[in-house]
């Protein structure tokens, strides 16, 4: 870091130290609007009007009958993140972290699916909907047309948005994996087929639902374990990846109807979340750096100081493993993924309401 952009970073510290109240508070409000809504955190009582973002949903108080053509949950269980600090050719720090996660079988998923898939029916029963059993769906003779668009159940992720590493996608027991090209989480390649064809099922599930009246909805869910915090950049002195287990429902999670096969009048609306949810629960029984000395950690930083002036750069790579207690695993996330859905279905109601 040279003279010029330490002197830029003083300059800039005392200009928002000396900010009057007000000019703080618009500062906040600016930020607020910047940098989107805070994390929805899942065990204070969160409201449907601050957790999700709902489309009108006018056609569901005449559609009095839906089935759950598709209902993707998303494990993740290993992550990367980086940090640096300083400027590349003047001395640069850079940390890396690398966690996964133990303990967990396919058993363990495939219950927390099932369980969660059985409180979402209840849950949109409760809407005063009802709800066509999936084998009766799958009985229609247009239902064999998506066959070969559908994908079996636990199927293996790779790619995506988180650090690309591998994970897996589970459907509850009896239903296959169904993509609709929208899964955030999922590489191109994973979803591009869900589009392809007349068959694909975008495309034909759009019209079996304008044939029938009843609207199919589709929910993916992600699941993640852990929270990596990253701290530094140019003008600062140290580089920081803070990782801690901590069971979240992703942002890309989300809930669609299929009403018709009016793409762009209504005929497909969504419930989204606005911003990752975090859970409070503890589920993890062991969580250590196995790089070198297997201490119970979560920092890992690296310092610029000692590197300044010199053309060289310095590097960390951490290694962490957290293993689970599946029995304390199961619980939290059901919990938190049932509370994420009935935000959903709140949301919707709030709706339907007007």
């Amino acid at each position: 870091m040279n003279l010029k952009k330490l002197v830029f970073t003083i300059v800039t510290a005392c200009v928002l130290a000396a900010f009057q109240p007000t000019a703080n508070a618009d500062l906040v409000g600016f930020l607020k609007k910047s940098f989107g809504p805070p994390p929805i955190q899942l065990d204070a009582a969160p409201t449907p009007a601050k957790s999700v973002t709902v489309d009108s949903f006018k056609q569901l108080k005449t559609c009095k009958k839906v089935v759950i053509t598709a209902f993707n949950v998303q494990f993740i269980t290993k992550k990367d993140g980086g940090s640096h600090a300083g400027s590349a050719g003047e001395g640069a720090a850079y940390v890396n972290s690398h966690i996964k996660l133990l303990g967990l079988d396919t058993a363990t998923f495939q219950a927390i699916t099932d369980q969660t898939y059985t409180n979402f029916t209840k849950g949109l029963q409760s809407l005063g909907l009802d709800v066509m059993p999936y084998t009766e769906y799958a009985a229609l003779p247009d239902y064999a047309d998506m066959k070969s668009h559908f994908k079996t159940s636990p199927m293996e992720v790779s790619g995506g948005m988180f650090s690309g590493e591998p994970s897996e996608l589970f459907s509850p027991s009896g239903m296959p994996v169904v993509l609709f090209g929208d899964e955030m989480a999922l590489s191109k390649g994973n979803s591009m087929t869900a589009y392809i064809g007349m068959s694909a099922p975008f495309t034909k599930e759009a019209v079996i639902a304008k044939a029938t009246g009843v609207a199919a909805v589709h929910v993916y869910l992600v699941v993640d374990f852990c929270q990596m915090e990253a701290n530094g950049g140019t003008f600062s002195f140290s580089a920081k990846m803070t990782t801690k287990p901590q069971i979240s429902i992703s942002k890309v999670s989300r809930c669609s109807f299929f009403f018709d096969d009016s793409m762009y009048n209504g005929g497909r609306e969504f419930v989204k979340m606005k911003n990752n949810a975090f859970g409070a629960d503890e589920y993890v029984s062991d969580f250590v750096d196995v790089t070198t000395t297997g201490q119970k950690t979560g920092d890992a930083v690296v310092n610029v100081i000692g590197v300044l002036g010199g053309t060289g750069n310095t590097y960390k790579n951490t290694y962490y493993e957290a293993t689970a207690n599946p029995g304390l695993y199961q619980a939290a996330c059901v919990k938190y993924l049932t509370t994420v859905q009935d935000l959903m279905l709140g949301g919707i109601k709030a709706k339907m309401a007007k």
